[in-house]
C-alpha cells in the first residue's frame, strides 16, 4: 500500500466521528483512499447504501459493532447476504471484544480503543492486509 493510492476507496462504517476521522487519516497516510457513513445512516435508511456502494465501489469495509450487540450482529448479516456487499472483505470492529464474543459467539473481530490513537494501527494492518490479498478478515457464516 505505500506510495500508492488505492483504485477503490475503503468504506468505514462506525458510529463515532472521531473515530472515523483518526482511520481516514491513518489510512491516508498509507496512500489509502477512504470514503464514510454513520451506522444510525445506514441503519434508520438515511443513507441510500445501494447507491453509496454504486457510487464508491469500496472492495474492503470497516464496520463497526456497537451495543446492543445482538441486533447489530443481526443488521450485518443481513448487509453481508445482499448482493452489493457479499464479494467484499469485511472488517469488523468493537470497542468491547469480550462481550461481543459472550453475545454473539463473534471472532475475528478488532478491538478498538477509544483515545490517542483510537487503536487504529491493527486495523490499518487488517485493511492492508484485505487489499493485498482480497481476503476478508471477518468471522465466517
Amino acid at each position: 500500500m505505500s506510495g500508492s493510492t488505492t483504485e477503490t476507496p475503503v468504506a468505514i462504517f462506525n458510529s463515532h466521528t472521531e473515530y472515523i476521522q483518526a482511520l481516514s487519516e491513518a489510512l491516508a497516510s498509507e496512500g489509502v483512499t477512504t470514503v464514510a457513513a454513520l451506522l444510525a445512516d445506514i441503519q434508520d435508511g438515511t443513507l441510500d447504501l445501494v447507491a453509496f456502494l454504486e457510487a464508491h465501489n469500496p472492495r474492503v469495509i470497516v464496520y463497526d459493532l456497537p451495543r446492543p450487540y445482538e441486533r447489530h450482529w443481526n443488521f450485518l448479516r443481513l448487509l453481508k447476504q445482499t448482493h452489493g456487499l457479499r464479494r467484499r472483505a469485511w472488517i469488523l470492529t468493537t470497542t468491547d471484544k469480550k462481550a461481543l464474543d459472550a453475545a454473539v459467539g463473534a471472532s475475528g473481530v478488532i478491538e478498538i480503543i477509544f483515545g490517542e490513537p483510537y487503536g487504529v494501527s491493527e486495523v490499518v494492518e487488517a485493511v492492508r492486509q484485505a487489499l493485498s490479498d482480497g481476503r476478508p478478515r471477518t468471522t465466517e457464516e
